[in-house]
């Protein structure tokens, strides 16, 4: 397996993804990054007098659960997690809007900031009309808190051209090296795919051994291909079905 050309090859695959279209004095980018919908999804970036740049969906993200049945009103709860999401990547809530500023240095990490929170704000809520709403990133804490194992939560790290942030971390240990981890509602070939490339990125900045670890809801499924896709860039998942056995405890805690 030839790593750099894999690298290669998905980064190619990410520039050709994106198209753009004027609408007054907004652009609108749509990205090769899918929703649950399996729609693109879609950023709007206009610069401002100063020569910032000011990004926003547009409200999509949030709209599409209210619309699918998840409600933000009287739950602080729910509105804490969202913002907590939020703030993980810099972004801010604007009414349904989210929203991020960005200079000409720093633009391409900002969108990409954006464009993780949409996804991840996506994922993290179970939107199914008059069904039991839970988080899985907060399912995920509970489990590693019954088992003692010890972790830092919202971990931010510097990659080789951007901040990352992963829901959980585990500091190397006498037999295991250190450990990044994130909750992952829904894989499919978005979420697999950010999930790659920033782990890509941020392994260019730390030890050789470092992992990722990647807990998968499969209440619904979990396709062979994405799994194999991510065996391919040896990163390790837990099925959420098969987080009591052994070898999976011993993945995190020994």
């Amino acid at each position: 397996m030839d790593i750099q050309d894999l690298i290669k090859e998905y980064t190619n695959w990410l520039g050709e993804g994106f198209t753009a279209v004027k609408f007054g004095e907004f652009y609108e980018l749509t990205t090769p990054y899918l929703d649950r919908y399996n729609d693109h999804l879609q950023i709007y970036v206009k610069q401002n007098a100063n020569g910032s740049y000011f990004l926003t969906d547009d409200g999509e993200i949030i709209r599409n659960l209210i619309s699918a049945g998840v409600s933000f009103k009287g739950s602080s709860k729910r509105n804490e997690m969202l913002n907590r999401i939020a703030r993980n990547f810099g972004v801010t809530v604007n009414g349904t809007k989210l929203e991020i500023f960005a200079t000409r240095s720093d633009y391409p990490q900002k969108k990409h900031l954006l464009i993780q929170a949409m996804l991840t704000i996506d994922d993290m809520f179970i939107a199914e009309p008059n069904a039991v709403k839970s988080f899985f990133k907060e399912d995920v804490g509970l489990f590693l808190d019954e088992n003692e194992i010890y972790y830092s939560p919202d971990f931010p790290v510097m990659g080789k051209t951007g901040l990352y942030v992963y829901d959980y971390h585990f500091q190397r240990t006498k037999n295991r090296p250190e450990r990044f981890c994130r909750a992952i509602n829904t894989l499919n070939k978005t979420t697999r795919s950010v999930a790659i490339y920033d782990w890509m990125d941020t392994k260019e900045r730390r030890p050789i051994e470092s992992e990722l670890i990647l807990f998968l809801n499969d209440e619904k499924g979990v396709s062979k291909t994405e799994l194999d896709a991510l065996q391919s860039y040896d990163v390790s998942y837990i099925l959420w079905s098969q987080r009591h056995s052994c070898q999976n405890l011993e993945l995190l805690a020994s």
